[in-house]
């Protein structure tokens, strides 16, 4: 079990992976019991959104996002930039950056140690 040093958010979590009905959609909002679901926390995917967005993406916040897709289709790719630019924009969202690495294999593994004070 991971020992969490982070304050919890509590959010409406998005459908990650569809469960097949018709009509919905990956990144819908999710539904239980014909109600909004919500997480327990949702730190994480409020973090898989800022590096996925790309600036403008989020309207209240036009210069938030670290738009990863741009930097893997960039001829020389440099870790350490996206690694900096994903900690800058954690850092922005008010969040404690302990760590964040990029594993760039086949798997694609992106490890964040970071969230809001508890």
């Amino acid at each position: 079990m991971e020992n969490n040093k982070w304050r919890k958010v509590i959010d409406f979590v998005l459908n990650a992976s569809g469960n097949g009905e018709e009509n919905e959609d990956v990144g819908d909002l999710l539904f239980e019991n014909g109600d909004f679901a919500l997480g327990e926390d949702t730190t994480r995917q409020h973090q898989g959104h800022a590096i996925i967005a790309a600036k403008g993406d989020l309207r209240e916040s036009p210069q938030a996002g670290v738009h990863l897709a741009e930097f893997l289709n960039a001829e020389g790719l440099d870790i350490i930039e996206v690694q900096a630019e994903i900690e800058l924009q954690l850092e922005l969202d008010r969040q404690t950056v302990q760590k964040v690495t990029l594993d760039l294999t086949e798997e694609g593994n992106i490890q964040v140690d970071a969230g809001w004070e508890k």
